[in-house]
Parts: structure tokens; sequence; C-alpha cells
């Protein structure tokens, strides 16, 4: 720390001596003598009559002591090489008149005596800072130049558009000249703590000193970059989870020699009010920017005129911008045209190279390395500071110790969980095989469909399937049937066997009545799957994948738009994705080829339901001696999800009463679900029992 402070004084030697010719000149004016005792209370006539003829200018004689001399060798003093404050010169390109105004502003926070001078230069006890006329006057003993001056404290001067220096009050709010010049706060930090770059929400310093897992394909497309990458040029990097883009951030940023901060636009909004203050950090660490979670402004214009000032802010940096998103168009308003714009394709490993690294990860911590050829087939997304981050938290998760496989496992899920920003929400996977009371031939098909995600890896990239079906070998199910048959139930066992996530996507917040917004939102749901590993689900689809009709009426039109850009976007889908539908006659024929499977859902059979029944009355939950459950089973041809409701009334019937589950329970149970789904309770179908549903 002494070193900054030495530097400082060094430098602020020139500032003095500029100060003291100011004070000299002030003497020297008549107007001031002629105050004595009220001086810094009154203006005088004699002062107002020679503002008027001259503007308080006189001529101030060069004295014999050397003065005007010493201050012109002291410009060696301000611009010696070496330290915070020739640095921070380079990094904003600043004049000798710039650093001039940056040692006066700094003086009175480093020392109250300046403050006294700056009141005594003022000619105001009450203003112990620095103005614009104030330093104008200091550096400059002629009128013409100290108009001149004022330039470089202009709201374009680079040290107030950087906001090195900040002007008090707001423009329009006082006079140019007398308004307060302060530095910023950060600048002061910046100097004198040596914090070269903040962390804080939003906006955090990434550690470059490792080198990350990124794709062969990424590397060579770095290396083919080669130098060019330290030119100022902004690089899209697409595709991947967040984790992976990162991951070529952090390679690029190596390659640079370059310290890499990433800035959150979600979090950091103050940066979105006022960008410059972005581009002052990094230009003074001579950071390379990452800019992620990029709002779109498609409907809002003030969000848009926001991004357009940031982006303009971002051009002026002389070297990379970096840019990750899941895709390149939800960034056009931020990218504009002020600079050349590259692509990043943030492609797929080979499983090959995540081996390799896992690997590498779990041998530096004396884990077990036979975990790392299961962990790759898996979760093909995960890389870049992803892998780091999934060992931190099961090492976390175990308490420091050597954890399990299925901590491990779970944590990888986790990193490698998609971005759906509301779209869809996160199921649990509760159910397991046995859970599923299907026809043999249900369950065959749905195991076809386990095997199929579980070799995906080694059948279409390291066979190379991929060159016999080049894109959309992702798979994607179709699950027809009545309500309550299972589809939904069947969707988690197959995601919780694989030990995947399952995201349920929310129609409510996809489906919008503004043209195009619908295509939006299942856009972003189709590209965060792709990123990440896990069983996307559209729960009763046949809202968005309906059939295409003629086109009568405006919103036919759009409702047709919506359904091909839908068949378009599934057929290059390279995730997991389950349809569901009551009715699979409402689904476009054209869909039903782009499906894997088709599985039809049919109502359960008389033993099934009996099985049903059984599961869903709960384990614990006495049953009377005259509780018939084949009986309920074979008479009532309801589906699975039904019963599951009609058990669980029963038993809150049993209790409410404070018995145990009775016949007289189920039946009524079955009765209220009947009459829920619109269906008659009559003598037919009830027969000995109806006078327990005779009120229903």
């Amino acid at each position: 720390m002494s070193t900054v402070y030495e530097e400082l004084a060094r430098r602020l030697r020139r500032t003095d001596l500029l100060l003291l010719r100011a004070v000299r000149r002030q003497r020297s004016r008549p107007a001031m003598r002629a105050k004595g005792q009220f001086w810094g209370s009154v203006i005088t006539d004699d002062e107002v009559d020679a503002l008027l003829r001259a503007h308080g200018e006189i001529d101030y004689p060069a004295t014999s002591d050397g003065l005007d001399g010493a201050i012109k060798s002291s410009e060696a003093l301000r611009d010696g090489p070496g330290g915070r404050f020739s640095s921070l010169r380079e990094a904003f390109n600043l004049g000798g008149d710039d650093a001039d105004l940056v040692l006066l502003a700094l003086a009175p926070e480093i020392s109250a005596g300046y403050a006294k001078i700056f009141a005594y230069l003022n000619d105001n006890l009450n203003q112990g800072f620095l103005t614009v006329d104030l330093a104008t006057r200091v550096l400059r003993t002629e009128r013409r130049a100290r108009l001149a001056l004022q330039a470089r404290l202009m709201s374009g001067s680079p040290l107030i558009k950087n906001r090195l220096l900040l002007l008090n009050p707001p423009d329009g709010a006082e006079t140019h000249t007398a308004r307060r010049v302060h530095p910023s706060g950060r600048l002061l930090r910046w100097l004198m703590e040596e914090e070269e770059l903040p962390s804080s929400v939003g906006f955090q310093p990434m550690d470059t000193s490792i080198e990350p897992f990124i794709p062969s394909t990424v590397t060579e497309r770095i290396n083919a970059l080669g130098d060019g990458l330290d030119r100022a040029n902004t690089y899209v990097i697409v595709g991947a989870s967040s984790g992976s883009r990162e991951g070529v951030a952090m390679a690029i940023a190596r390659r640079c020699k370059r310290p890499l901060v990433r800035v959150d636009l979600e979090r950091c909004a103050e940066y979105l009010e006022q960008p410059w203050d972005l581009i002052r950090e990094l230009k003074m660490a001579r950071a390379i920017p990452l800019l992620v979670n990029i709002v779109e402004a498609q409907d809002d214009p003030s969000m848009r005129t926001k991004l357009i000032a940031l982006g303009s802010a971002v051009a002026t940096i002389e070297g990379p911008v970096l840019v990750g998103a899941a895709d390149r168009r939800s960034m056009t308003v931020l990218l504009g045209n002020e600079r050349p714009s590259v692509t990043i394709l943030c492609g797929k490993s080979t499983f090959e190279e995540r081996v390799n690294a896992w690997t590498a990860a779990l041998d530096s911590k004396h884990w077990p390395l036979e975990w790392a050829p299961e962990i790759a087939e898996r979760f093909y997304s995960v890389g870049g500071t992803t892998i780091p981050r999934v060992l931190q938290r099961a090492e976390a998760e175990s308490g420091g110790r050597i954890p399990e496989m299925e901590t491990v496992w779970a944590a990888a899920r986790e990193g490698s969980r998609p971005e759906f920003r509301g779209l869809a929400q996160h199921v649990v996977p509760r159910y397991v095989w046995k859970d599923l009371i299907l026809a043999e031939k249900i369950q065959s098909q749905l195991m076809g469909l386990v095997h199929y995600l579980q070799h995906q890896e080694t059948v279409f990239h390291r066979w190379g399937a991929r060159d016999v079906r080049a894109r959309g070998y992702g798979i994607k199910a179709l699950f027809s049937g009545g309500p309550g048959t299972g589809k939904t139930m069947a969707a988690e066992v197959i995601a919780g066997s694989l030990g995947l996530d399952m995201f349920r996507v929310d129609l409510s917040q996809v489906i919008s009545r503004w043209v195009g917004e619908t295509e939006k939102n299942l856009k972003e749901i189709f590209d965060a799957a792709e990123g990440g590993t896990a069983v996307i689900l559209f729960d009763e689809a046949d809202a968005l994948f309906g059939s295409r009709g003629d086109v009568k009426q405006a919103q036919d039109r759009f409702a047709n738009q919506e359904v091909s850009f839908l068949l378009q976007r599934l057929e290059v889908f390279e995730g997991c994705a389950i349809l569901t539908t009551n009715l699979q006659e409402n689904i476009d024929e054209a869909f039903l080829r782009r499906f894997g499977a088709v599985i039809e859902f049919p109502m359960p059979s008389a033993e099934q339901r009996r099985q049903l029944w059984d599961k869903a009355i709960p384990k614990n939950a006495p049953r009377g001696p005259d509780l018939d459950v084949p009986y309920v089973a074979n008479q009532f041809i309801i589906a699975g999800g039904s019963i599951v409701n009609a058990a669980i009334n029963a038993c809150i019937l049993a209790a409410t009463e404070g018995t145990a589950v009775h016949m007289r329970h189920a039946i009524r149970a079955v009765g209220m679900e009947l009459v829920k789904m619109g269906k008659q309770v009559n003598r037919v179908h009830f027969g000995e029992y109806y006078d327990h549903v005779s009120d229903l």
C-alpha cells in the first residue's frame, strides 16, 4: 500500500505547484485585496466591475522565483512511467490535461488541506471542493485556454464518459462551470486499495489458471482464430450448457492472457442503467467480459433502449468481448452493427473426451476412476466449468469425505439441469417400474425408450449413426390414452430409471395470444433442453401440437405457423421429449412421423384394476372385513388415476367416521369419482350398494 501513496504523493507535487500559481493569481486581483476581512462573505463593487471589464482577468507577471519553469518541469512527475496511475492513463488513453484533472479531483480526497485551498480559490468558505471553473483556473492562465479546457469535463470526454470523474449536480440543474468535480468511489478504491476487480452480485471474476474442458472441435475453432482473438471483436458463444460456454470463454481468456469476468445482466441491473460503470471496471483491469443472461427486449421498448446503450458502450472496448447464450438471435439488439461479431458454436464433446476429462477430475480428488465412463455416457452436456462444480458439490454433500456414486450422479444431474426461466416445472421422479401396472407389451415399449436413451451416445457418436441420420437423433415419444391411464407416471419412471431430471412444460406460460410469442417460448424450451440432460414432458399436448387446418380467419394462419414451427424444431431436436394426449387423432399427422415411438395407454383390465386398488389403499390403512376389492375392481371400469382418487377419498371418509375402510366408503368414493367425470350413478352399476350413493 505504501507504494501507491508514494506514487500519488510524487505526482501531486505538480498539483501543489499549480495550486501555488493559482493562489498567487488570486491574491494579485485588486478586487480580492479590497475585500479585506470580508473575503469569502461579500462581493464588492470593484469585483463586479473587474468581472464586467475582463471577467476578472489580470496579467500575472512571470516571477523571478522560477515557478513557471518549475510547473513546466513538473510534467515529468505527472507523466512518469510505472505505477497504477500510469496504468490508469494507458487504459483510458488519458492525455496530460486529463491526468492533471484527475490529480486535482483526488487531492481533497487524500488531504483535507486541499479542501481549504479550494475554498480560498473559490472565494467561498463553503466550497472546499473542485469545480469546473476552479479546475480550468488552476490549469490555465488565459481565458481562451480555460474555455478550451472545459471540453475535457464535458459528457463526451474520456473522464466523464467512463465515469472516472463525476459532475454534480446533473446536467441542467446548475451552470456547467459551477458543477462540482469529484472522483468516483470506484476509482478511489482502485487506486488506494488496489482492488482490481470487485466481486459482487452478478459480477464474478473467473479463475483462468486451470485449463477448462472443451470439445476438440471448439479448440480447433479457437486455434483457427489465432491472434485475432485479441482484436476488438465480439465473440458470440452459443449452444450447449452455460458451464460449457464458460469453459470456452476461459479458453479464450487464457489464450489472450487476460483476466475474465462473468457479467450476469439479470443480476447486474445497474449496468443496464449505467453501462459506462461496467466499461470503467473492464478497462481498469484490462479484463475480458463474458456477458450472460441477456434479457430479450422484443416487447419492451425501454429494455431495448437500455440494451442498445449497453451494446454501444461495450463496442468501445479495445479488445475482445464475449457473449454467451443458447441462441444468437436472442442477442441481436445487444450486438448491433458497431463492431464485428464472430459466432463460436460450443458443440458436443465426444465420449472419449468426456471420459478423459472426468477421469482427470476424479483422479485429482483421489476418487474411484471407474465412475468416469458411466457419468460421461449419461451427462453428455457437462463441460467447461461444470465438472469442477459437480465434484465440489458432491464433496460438500458428503461432508468432505469421498462421496457415494449416487451423490456424484445427483450433483452431475444438478449441474446439467436445463435453464427454462419459468417455462417448465421441475418434477422429481418418484415412481419406479414396480409402480407401473400396465400390460407387458406397454412395459416392453417403455423399456425400449430407456434402452434408446442409454445407448444413444454409443450408437450415434461412437458407432457413427450420425452419418445415417445427420440431425434430430434425440428421442421423441407420444403417449396417448384416456385421463389417468399412467402416461405421466410412465414418463417419470423413464426419467427416474435413467437418473435424469424431468421437466413438465407449463402451457399457461408458453401459449400466448400475442403473435410470435408462443414460438419464442417454445424455442427457449427446446434450446434449453438440448443444453441440459433431462426428460421434457409436454403434458396434454393437444393445445400445442394440434392439427393444421384451412385458413378461414387471421388466427388460423398464426395457429398453423405455430404448428409448422414445432414440426421443424421437433425434427432437429436432440434431447428427450415425451408428449401426452388424451386423443391421438387431435395430433397433426406430420408429427407422428417425427416420433420415435407412439405408445397407446389403454384402460386397465379387471386384474390390473385390482392391483391398482390394492396399491392405492395405503398399507397402514385398516381394512374392514366387508371390503371387497375384487368386486370393486370388476364392477367399475375406471382409470388408474381415478382409482387412486377414489381410494384416497374412501380413506378420508373412514378417517372422518373413525373406523376402518369399509365397503360403503369405497363405493361412495367411486360414486363421487363418477359424478366428477360426468357419469351417471344408478342402481344398474351399483346394485345392492346403491343406497350408499343414491344422494350423489
